[in-house]
């Protein structure tokens, strides 16, 4: 059978790298995400007004 080898002790700080690399990243994509969002529905709302404006 084989014996599990012990993690080298830097293991737990390249761990919480990764994690925080990930956590950043995470972040970074719901940030673009939400402003691509309100974007769309100001374009949307514009769209709408414009129309309401040459319609009556």
């Amino acid at each position: 059978m084989t014996e599990s080898l012990p993690a080298p002790q830097t293991y737990p700080d390249l761990l919480a790298t990764l994690k925080a690399r990930i956590r950043d990243a995470r972040l970074r994509t719901a940030v673009s995400v939400n402003r691509d969002l309100i974007l769309l529905y100001w374009e949307i709302g514009r769209d709408i007004l414009l129309r309401q404006s040459a319609e009556g």
